[in-house]
Formats: structure tokens, C-alpha cells, sequence
């Protein structure tokens, strides 16, 4: 899998103040390894995000999160986790705001992103060690970074604030089996390029409920509640 992301791309910049969102997420990935070809990673996570505007137009942000039952599906078999986590950063600027009346803005966002995720159970054949075929525990580890930008064109008319555009990536991953050495195989994103759309609305000039989808080499779903503080 690639390093996985979380939160929305475009934020609300309010300059000298801190912006809280509480985000949940679904989404699923695929890479392309050494050793096991390509594989596809799922899971649900749960997060926030915190953002600090440094002016009226800039922003960064830092984020979190608690990745939930992930599993991974590669050569027709599964390894499943109960739970690993997500962290990064991410500075964004929105070089001109939109207009109402569907005049658009643009918003540059770009920054990084890490993982863990521990392998804990397989069904993948292993005659040797486990002739009975089935389930079985194992002692493996999924880390890695992606690196990401985003250009996006903004909208506004009322309390709705679309937005669309494109997400370009890479990333570096570690496929790690505890129980052999070196046991390390390598992996990055199948794909490089996903397509962005988000539907916000500001429910208030402090309170704001997100929705976010990409598509195109990922796919994923994001739901949010952004709290503004002064």
C-alpha cells in the first residue's frame, strides 16, 4: 500500500487562530511489491487534524489517526490487523479565494504522511509451518511515507463550498516479516495521480461539515466537522 493519507484538502484559514477538525475515513489502495506483485490495502480511520493560519491565505496543519481492522489482499490471500496509525503534516495556501456566484479560487495543499500498521494474522499457504491450512498468527510490519500535492479549484455560493481538482503522490513502503531475516520487501504506489472532489458546508462562520471523496489509483471517503477557535 502507499502510505495512506488522512483529512480533507481544502481547510478554512483563519489567520492567528487554530482550526480543529474530527475526521472518519474509508479507503482502499493498491502498490505494487518486489516479491508479491500487486496487493490492495482497506481499512476505516479515525482522526483529527489541527491547522494554524500563519497568514489569511496559508496554513499548516498537523494530523493523526487510528487505522481500523486494515487488511491487506495480495496473491489471493489476506493479513489482517486490529489496528495501526497514521500521523503527517501538510501546508496549505490558498493563492486566491472563491468568489460567490461560482466564480472559482484556487488552493495549493502538499506535505507528508506516515504509517504502522503490524501484521498480526494470515491465511496465506504455508504447507510447511502450518499443513492444515487456515488462519495463523504472524509477527509482521507495514510502514512507509508518501510524499503529496494537490491542486484544486474552489467554489462558493451560499453556505456550500465545492471543490475539485487533482492529487499527485509517491511513496516508499516496507513489507517487514519479524519471524525472518532480512524479511524485507519493498513496495510503492501502483498509480501516481487521483482525482479530488469535496462538498463543505459552513454551517456557521466557526462550524463546518466536510465530505470528501478520491478517486482514480485510490479510492477514498472522508467525513468531517471542522471547529474554528478564537
Amino acid at each position: 500500500m502507499h502510505a495512506q493519507d488522512l483529512g480533507v484538502l481544502v481547510l478554512p484559514i483563519h489567520q492567528g487562530k487554530l482550526t480543529s477538525s474530527l475526521l472518519y475515513e474509508h479507503l482502499k489502495e493498491t502498490d505494487d511489491f518486489d516479491a508479491r506483485g500487486r496487493a490492495d490495502f482497506t481499512s476505516n480511520v479515525s482522526g483529527a487534524q489541527f491547522s494554524y493560519g500563519i497568514t489569511d491565505t496559508v496554513a499548516v496543519a498537523v494530523k493523526g489517526g487510528v487505522l481500523i481492522n486494515p487488511q491487506m489482499d495480495a496473491q489471493g490471500s489476506q493479513w489482517q490487523s486490529r489496528a495501526g496509525y497514521i500521523y503527517g503534516a501538510d501546508l496549505y495556501n490558498e493563492v486566491f479565494p472563491a468568489t460567490p456566484g461560482w466564480i472559482p479560487g484556487v488552493q495549493l495543499s502538499g506535505g507528508a504522511t506516515g504509517f504502522q500498521v503490524p501484521l498480526d494474522r494470515t491465511n496465506f499457504p504455508d504447507p510447511t509451518n502450518h499443513p492444515g491450512g487456515g488462519w495463523y498468527t504472524v509477527d509482521q510490519l507495514m510502514s512507509g511515507v508518501e510524499y503529496h500535492g494537490a491542486v484544486l479549484a474552489t467554489f462558493k455560493q451560499g453556505p456550500f463550498e465545492p471543490y475539485a481538482g487533482v492529487r499527485a503522490f509517491g511513496s516508499t513502503v516496507n513489507w517487514q516479516n519479524n519471524q525472518v531475516n532480512p524479511g524485507i520487501i519493498k513496495g510503492n504506489a501502483h498509480g501516481n495521480v487521483s482525482l479530488v472532489v469535496g462538498f463543505p458546508v459552513q454551517i456557521s462562520k466557526e462550524v463546518r461539515f466536510e465530505l470528501e471523496g478520491r478517486f482514480v489509483n485510490e479510492t477514498a471517503v472522508t467525513a468531517g466537522f471542522t471547529l474554528a477557535a478564537f
